[in-house]
């Protein structure tokens, strides 16, 4: 199997994850939602991935990938041959709240940034999958690429999977070689 077939199954596999867990427990809760619920009740009953403003975790990975996206950039520009699939996740507002998503391939041209969105909006209206959008660096949360068959990057993962069963998050990191504490 050639390198970029594997590298881009890693990645597919990774959002394919999310998005069936996020399937999985928006079928099994959407049921119980009532009309008269807050947007931020809908979005904690029906969405695996939604996470409050003011997480600690999610928080910490936002500053840590924000604090590391100068270098992350250089490299996305001038990529090492083992490295891959360069992508950041961005931020849209939607319907009083934001919604997050991941952008692969991305170019960055006169400070402004573009690329197609990588997974399925939840409760965005302005975007869906396969669009290409133009965003500003300052909407940029995270980022992440493959090397060597390693995920790197992607803080905001780490993040969620502090609030996995352990023996779950555990095998994700080990299987694709993340650099991450529970």
């Amino acid at each position: 199997m050639p390198p970029e077939t594997y590298l881009f199954g890693l990645f597919a596999g990774l959002v394919a994850l999310a998005v069936w867990k996020a399937w999985k427990q928006s079928l099994q809760r959407k049921q119980s939602l009532q009309g008269n619920q807050s947007l931020e009740g809908k979005l904690k009953d029906d969405y695996a991935f939604w996470v409050p403003d003011g997480d600690p975790d999610m928080a910490e990975a936002m500053r840590k990938a924000r604090s590391t996206l100068p270098e992350f950039l250089r490299l996305a520009e001038a990529p090492r041959p083992e490295a891959s699939l360069f992508s950041v996740k961005v931020g849209i507002p939607a319907k009083g709240a934001v919604e997050y998503f991941w952008i692969i391939p991305f170019t960055r041209e006169n400070g402004r940034f573009s690329g197609k969105i990588e997974n399925d909006s939840e409760i965005a209206d302005s975007v869906k999958l396969g669009d290409t959008i133009t965003f500003d660096e300052e909407q940029i949360v995270d980022w992440s690429y493959i090397e060597n068959g390693r995920l790197i990057g992607n803080y905001t993962l780490y993040a969620l999977l502090k609030h996995e069963p352990r023996e779950e998050a555990e095998a994700l990191i080990a299987r694709y070689g993340m650099d991450c504490q529970l």
